[in-house]
């Protein structure tokens, strides 16, 4: 069972953390004692939990001892003094739908990288009640559309995501492929970041070069790509949406579309015709084996690599997936699963207070107001300039899969489909109904809200 922990917010600019080891329950303490300095907000000693997914070693993600999260937990104290409020941080307990269910207080804030499910089993607090005090569609603090999309269920909104903050641009999915530049560079392949710059990366350059990054030298191998999780970014990248706007406004859904044949059509294709370079393995697979040098281009994520995949590989590289015909080159688009999000709990004691303190927390961090200034940060990452540009601008065309509603499914479906050399029009015709549906049902609506936001900005 998860262990019941919370951090409080000293006064002092260096947090204090002191742990207390004995029995079950572990504790981080900060003492805490805080007077508004402010004249135009007091929220006259409020008490505000954040309840995280994480553990307290990383307080919203950031590992206790890095710089960001010294930023994240100053932030706290700052706003605690400014608002004249008290933040705690504990973690989950995985008890939280029952306790709402049973009218129990479960906190004032939420914080995932997964909020889709309780979004939709009403866990959290309608943001568009709140609109007065976190303004949701200021794209610069909260991200684009797509990123508010997957904290939005039937077309209300319930989380908002730091995409302004360093190292927040990492998203949760399988969108882009991890080069293994060492394999590059002692080969002397040519680096597919170089396609990308030259305006060439697209599926008949990737279908064309894709044997070059295949080696075999006496007993090493290293498989030219690891498709780790299914066909979903290949499609994104042909133009695809999931929906389609008709002449007269309304959208229908669209995952029967020309464009989705004719993606389904080349990944199958590909597959056929480079089976004997191409592997699947899984996640923790894929990780070892491009650690080891044994996979050229590995399907991941920002996420994944920066967790797990870089640190023992000397030289490594990030490129989109390719472009379709019917797609934009430079607009890389592409589908996450999940990014860092707050949301407010349905049953907070003062749900204004909280979007007020959201709002805040979610301000630039002093000293990376900038797009420079988060390129800054992320070249301690990335070591080349192509691979900063596209980390820290990647999130623009980004949107959420709806795995947890059936939508994924669909290209998972297909990617196995697909491996067996199924056609595109086989595989939208067996299976395209039951996800239609589940558009109409679930993307729609939020599609619907999203447009409208946007049409309101423009008349603004």
């Amino acid at each position: 069972m998860k262990k019941n922990v919370s951090i409080i917010i000293v006064l002092l600019f260096l947090f204090a953390i002191c742990s207390c080891t004995q029995g079950e329950k572990e504790e981080f303490l900060l003492d805490f004692d805080s007077e508004s300095n402010t004249d135009t907000v007091d929220l006259g000693g409020y008490d505000c939990t954040i309840v995280q997914d994480y553990d307290l070693d990383h307080p919203f993600q950031y590992p206790v001892g890095t710089l960001m999260c010294d930023l994240y937990l100053k932030r706290l104290k700052d706003i605690s003094d400014e608002y004249n409020c008290k933040i705690s941080i504990q973690t989950i307990l995985g008890n939280e739908t029952a306790r709402i269910a049973s009218n129990l207080y479960v906190g004032e804030i939420a914080c995932s990288h997964s909020p889709h499910n309780p979004a939709k089993d009403g866990l959290y607090y309608p943001l568009d009640a709140l609109r007065d005090y976190i303004d949701y569609t200021n794209a610069e603090k909260f991200g684009s559309p797509g990123i508010l999309e997957q904290g939005m269920f039937n077309g209300i909104p319930y989380t908002v995501s730091p995409v302004s903050w360093p190292g927040k641009q990492k998203l949760y999915a399988y969108n882009i492929f991890a080069v293994n530049e060492d394999t590059v560079s002692k080969y002397n392949l040519t680096d597919p970041r170089e396609y990308v710059e030259k305006g060439e990366w697209t599926w008949d350059t990737f279908e064309k070069v894709l044997p070059d990054y295949h080696v075999v030298d006496g007993e090493y191998t290293s498989t030219a790509m690891n498709l780790t999780w299914s066909i979903l970014d290949f499609t994104m990248m042909n133009g695809v949406q999931f929906f389609a706007v008709q002449n007269d406004g309304k959208m229908v859904p669209a995952l029967d579309s020309q464009n989705v044949i004719d993606a389904f059509d080349w990944c199958s294709n590909l597959m056929r015709n480079h089976a004997d370079i191409i592997t699947y393995l899984g996640h923790y697979d894929m990780v070892e084996a491009f650690i080891n040098g044994n996979i050229t281009l590995a399907q991941t994520s920002f996420s994944h690599m920066i967790n797990e995949m870089i640190y023992d590989v000397d030289n490594y590289g990030v490129v989109p997936f390719p472009c379709g015909p019917n797609g934009t080159y430079g607009e890389w688009v592409n589908a996450y699963s999940g990014a860092d999000s707050m949301a407010i709990w349905v049953n907070a004691h003062e749900p204004e207070a909280a979007a007020m303190v959201i709002d805040r927390i979610f301000e630039p961090f002093e000293g990376y107001e900038t797009l420079d200034d988060l390129q800054a940060y992320a070249s301690t990452i990335f070591y080349d300039k192509r691979d900063v540009e596209l980390f820290t601008t990647f999130m623009k065309y980004s949107r959420w899969n709806y795995y947890t509603l059936g939508i994924w499914d669909y290209f998972q479906n297909a990617t196995s489909a697909a491996k067996t050399g199924k056609t595109g029009a086989e595989i939208v015709e067996r299976t395209s109904g039951s996800a239609n549906e589940k558009v109409r049902q679930y993307v729609i609506p939020n599609a619907e809200t999203i447009m409208g936001l946007i049409e309101e900005e423009k008349s603004d």
